[in-house]
This record gives structure tokens, sequence and C-alpha cells, in this order.
């Protein structure tokens, strides 16, 4: 009777996870205790916005020593499986979060003086909610938790891409990100309750709680023929596709990336270029892992096909970015171009996690995708700070207005030159392996038609690239020299430093992407009666 009635006194209570449960996401409830301080910072300091700007950086800084310190903590059955704790995750975070305290860095030497008191505690809250469902897209391998993760991520930047609020440029880039956003996110819920239809779980891939193993969605679709699952299979499939594909600007997803980029704040567009698309990579990169771990990494028509789709969007993806930053002369829209264009090499690198059968050549997929983001991240990073200093002092984001850079500016124009070298993809400078890498991997898992795509799409760049430097350093100005923000200038230098440093320390960056780029995947339970087939 007395257990009966201890049951009863617990119905009402709230069950409520342990320290220990929650050690493993301390980093994403620091970012919610950080907006929550954002928020309350107005009641101190009359709406500073440079208060606002510190108290954000603070909390990612926190975030960042946190999730080093909780790097091994273990996840409790509470959370499985709607949220992981793995390296890979862990390797992705600490990127993101040393990024978002570089953008606001930037926002310091660039934007702060021309954003209206009073506004930086909307603009970081917004940030810092952004970076908080960037984070939790590389967390999870649950349909429901991904949707609203991808969506926690979408809304606070729809904002911030309209955050000049007397602009119309950015306002009407705002609408057509909006736009586009709730189209592509209609898309893939609609195939995402496709998915759970057709096999009755919203899980991926396999998990154990409790000693009892459960089978996921990789599994289900791989025990079945690609008939079994027929049209609602393909629509399910690319839902995921499309919805994931807006955050990567993948064609023919990418008309808003342009517009949105040169409407925007420029430190809104360097965190849109990296932020968004490597929470989509590393959020597609866990889904399509799974696909492949559920089917042992052998080729089935299923994921075959999936395959080549990715390959052939990566391919289109490169080309259509670098053939569009040819006719740009504004510089936001010139890197939201190689933006797009250097998603499509990582969608190549992305391919070949389900179209070989070697476990390994997976896993190094995997590794050479965040070896490409940690890289690229100093590479735009740099690149558009350098433009944020030049439009603070000139007004201008014309390329042409970079006119005698050299003797107007030697270190900014040094560090723009190390930007667009690396961009390329050429030495002495860290851009080169990532690109060396990328084609590397795809010719070991003999995709050579990807390598001569990636190989003519890098010679199509030279174009672009080397017109801004053309003008830097081969074109005259009477302009007189510029003097820009001492703290932008120590961003590029740093950030042109980190390229050199990734090349010569290579092998120490490389075992740590070899090493953190493994997912934690658990073995399939035996396969039970699809549920397409019953």
């Amino acid at each position: 009777m007395s257990s009966i009635l201890h049951i009863l006194a617990d119905i009402g209570r709230p069950v409520l996870p342990g320290g220990s449960e929650l050690a493993p996401f301390s980093p994403e409830l620091i970012l919610i205790g950080t907006i929550v301080c954002v928020l309350l910072t107005p009641f101190f300091t009359k709406r500073s916005n440079a208060a606002a700007a510190l108290v954000s950086l603070a909390g990612l800084i926190l975030a960042l020593f946190s999730l080093i310190w909780a790097k091994d903590a273990g996840l409790g059955d509470r959370f499985i499986p709607m949220l992981i704790n793995d390296h890979y995750g862990i390797l992705w975070k600490a990127m993101l979060f040393i990024f978002t305290i570089g953008v606001i860095l930037m926002w310091f030497s660039t934007t702060s003086s021309m954003m209206h008191e009073g506004d930086g505690p909307e603009f970081f809250t917004l940030l810092i909610g952004a970076t908080l469902g960037m984070s939790l897209m590389s967390s999870t391998s649950n349909l429901l938790m991904l949707f609203m993760a991808v969506e926690m991520a979408s809304l606070p930047s729809y904002v911030l891409a309209g955050f000049r609020k007397t602009d119309r440029i950015g306002s009407e880039a705002s609408l057509k990100y909006v736009l586009f956003g709730a189209a592509t996110s209609a898309v893939m819920v609609y195939g995402l309750s496709m998915l759970y239809g057709l096999y009755g779980t919203l899980n991926i891939t396999s998990y154990t709680v409790g000693g009892i193993s459960h089978a996921g969605l990789a599994d289900q679709i791989l025990n079945t023929s690609m008939s079994a699952g027929g049209v609602p299979l393909i629509i399910g499939l690319a839902g995921i596709l499309v919805g994931v594909g807006f955050k990567i600007s993948a064609v023919p997803l990418h008309f808003w990336c342009p517009d949105v980029f040169e409407g925007a704040e420029i430190d809104v567009s360097v965190f849109l270029s990296v932020a968004s698309k490597g929470a989509g990579l590393s959020l597609l990169l866990r889904i399509v892992m799974g696909l492949a771990h559920g089917a042992g990494y052998a080729p089935s028509p299923t994921l075959t096909g999936l395959a080549i789709v990715i390959g052939v969007i990566g391919v289109l993806t490169a080309t259509v970015g670098n053939t569009g930053a040819l006719a740009q002369t504004n510089i936001k829209r010139l890197l939201a171009y190689s933006s797009i264009a250097h998603a499509g090499y990582m969608l190549c690198a992305l391919s070949l996690l389900v179209k070989t059968g070697d476990q390994d050549v997976a896993n190094a997929a995997a590794s050479v995708i965040l070896l490409y983001l940690a890289i690229y991240l100093f590479m735009n990073l740099g690149a558009f700070t350098v433009a944020g200093l030049i439009y603070r002092v000139t007004g201008s984001e014309d390329i042409n207005d970079y006119a005698a850079l050299r003797r107007r500016s030697p270190i900014l124009a040094a560090c723009m030159a190390a930007f667009m070298v690396s961009l390329i993809g050429l030495p002495p400078f860290a851009g080169f392996l990532a690109k060396f890498n990328v084609m590397a991997i795809l010719a070991h898992g003999w995709w050579w038609i990807l390598v001569a795509a990636i190989g003519i799409n890098t010679v199509i760049s030279l174009a672009y690239y080397v017109r801004v430097l053309r003008v830097m350093y081969l074109t005259d100005s009477d302009e007189p020299d510029m003097h820009v923000n001492p703290l932008g200038t120590v961003i590029a230098i740093g950030c042109a430093l980190m390229l050199v440093v990734m090349l010569v320390a290579f092998n120490p960056l490389s075992r740590l992407t070899t090493n953190y780029g493994k997912l934690h995947l658990e073995k399939a339970p035996p396969p039970a009666t699809p549920v397409a087939q019953r």
C-alpha cells in the first residue's frame, strides 16, 4: 500500500535530470543562460551595445571551456535517442563557438559604430540563439529534434539578415530568406512525416535504452527494397535534402544566398557563410553516415542513388558558385558565390559516405569535411573582416574601390591576398590542403569524375579571386591612405597566420579531425519484419 502511495505522489512531480545527465549539454545550457543575461543587460547598462556584446563573448568563452570539460561525460538514458554526445559533435561545436567569438570581435571592429545604440541586446540575443540551434543540429539523429534544431537556427537568422531596420536592401533580402526558408521547411517536414509514416520511428540510427536495442530508420530502410518504400521513401529522403540543402545553399536552393549576403550587415554575412553551412553539412553528414552504417557500408540501390544525387548536387553547386562569382563586382556577393562553391566541394566528399563499401574510407571522408570546415572558418572570417574594415573607411563594397590597396593599407592588402590564394586552394596556405584532401579522398573512392569537376572549378575560380589581387596590386588610385581599426587588423593578421600554421602543423590538425571525425553509431539489432511489408 505504501509503494502505491509513493507512486501516486510521484505522478505529480516533474522529472528533473541530474547534474551528471546534463553535463554533456552544459554548453547549450550556458548559451541559454547567456541569452537571458543579454536580455537583462539593458536594465543595468542603459541598453549599451558594447555591454551586450561583452556578455555574449563571455558566455561563448564559458561554453567553449565547458565543452572541453564535459567532452567525456556520458549521456544518460533520459536523452537517448533525442540527443547525441560524441566526439564528432564536440569538434563541430568547438569550431562553431570559436568562430562566433571571432564574429563578435569582428563586430567591434567593423559595424559596432554603425549600429543604433540600444539595438545590441536584440542583435546578440538573435546571434546566440542561432548559435544554439546550430549547435543542436550536430547533436541529433532524431527526425523531430532535427526539425526543431533547424528551425531554431533558421528563425533568428531570418531576423539577423534584415536587422538593418532602415535599409530597403536588407529588408528585401530578409523577406527572400524567410520565403525560401518557409517553403523548404514545409517540404522537409512533409518528407519527415513520410518517413515516419512508412517506418514508424523518428530515429535515424539504432539505439539502446535499458539494455534493449531498438532498430532505427536506417536499418528499416535498408532491410526493405526500394519498391517497398516506393515514392514515399523518395519523397522523404528528398525532403531532408531540400531542408538541409537550403541551409548549405546547395543548388538549386542557393538563390537566397547572394542577396542575403549583400543586404545583411557584414558580420551577419560571415556568420551565415560559415556557421549555417557548417551546421547543415554536419547534420547531413550525421544522417548519411547513419544510413551507410545501417547498410554495413555496403552498396545498395537506395544508398547508391543517394550518393549519386549528392555528388551531382555537389558538382552543380560548385560550378554555379564559381561561374556566378565571375560577374560580381560587390565583394560580399563575390564571397557569397564563393561560399556556395566551397559548399559544393564538401558535398562531393560527403557523397563518399554512401558510395564506398569501406568504413575506413567513410570515416576518412567525415574527417576531411571537418578539416575543410576548420580551415574555411579562418579563410572566410579573415576575408569578410578585411572587407568590413575597408567598407568602414570608404563606405563602398565595390571591388574596384580596392585599387592601390598595396599602398593605402599594405597589411590589409597582404592579408586579403592570403585569403584569396587560400580560397583558390594554392600553397603556402592551408586552403591548399583542404581542397587537396577532398580530391585525394575522392580519388581513393574512385570518383574520378568528381575530382575532375573540382579541378575544373578551381581553374574557373582563379578568374575572380585573381581579379581582386589585380585590383589591389596592379591598379593605381589617387585615394589617400587608410587608417583602419587596430582590432580588425589584428583579427585579419591572426586569421592569415592561422592559415600558415595549419599548413605547417597539418599533421596534428589531421590527427585531431581523424580522431574526432568518428560518429557514435551502435550496431543494429537483428532485423525484424519491416513496417512497410506488414
